[in-house]
């Protein structure tokens, strides 16, 4: 009886690899079509997942023009309205951060909205003329978003602190320009 000799490949594939009647070779005639590589699919997922933020990115823009043109009104309950306070702290969280910790109050019969919060931009280290003029752009800022986010609010009044010491007050009018707003600097600035 003749001994059967295995070639490397066929060692390697298992029994018949490459032997009449065996599991052909990739790539030999009659081998069938070619398997997929993981690169295609690859692909094919990075194509999917850029149409579906395509998509998204569209529609986000929509949604955007929609709220620009006031077409979408917010989700507030039927009969209730924001409380002019709660604007302007919103006002000064997008100025100045939650770090800011604002407190803020209305006076419904002056019409003025009451704002304390922590600067931002104040440093003990910049000099007295740059932090004058952080303190200035900040509470400007402040009072003219206020103003805007709330316009039953007349008048508000920024005060900025940093600790417990106030460092400046910053007051401004629905009629008012920007540069208008009156800005009061504390005796102990620095």
């Amino acid at each position: 009886m003749a001994k059967a000799v295995r070639s490397g490949s066929a060692a390697r594939f298992g029994s018949g690899a490459g032997a009449p009647g065996g599991p052909a070779r990739r790539g030999a005639p009659g081998a069938g079509p070619p398997a997929r590589s993981g690169r295609r699919s690859g692909l094919i997922i990075a194509a999917a997942a850029a149409v579906v933020l395509a998509a998204g990115g569209v529609l986000f823009a929509q949604r955007v023009m929609q709220v620009q043109q006031g077409a979408v009104t917010p989700d507030v309950p039927q009969g209730a309205t924001l409380d002019p306070a709660l604007r302007a702290r919103g006002a000064v969280i997008t100025i100045s951060g939650e770090a800011s910790r604002p407190q803020a109050s209305y006076d419904p019969a002056s019409g003025t909205v009451l704002l304390r919060f922590q600067s931002k931009y104040y440093d003990p280290k910049h000099s007295k003329a740059l932090n004058r003029q952080y303190l200035a752009t900040e509470g400007r800022l402040v009072v003219q978003l206020a103003l805007y986010n709330a316009p039953e609010a007349g008048r508000v009044v920024a005060e900025l602190y940093h600790g417990r010491d106030k460092l400046a007050t910053v007051s401004g009018a629905s009629g008012d320009d920007y540069k208008s707003y009156v800005v009061q600097y504390a005796s102990t600035l620095p």
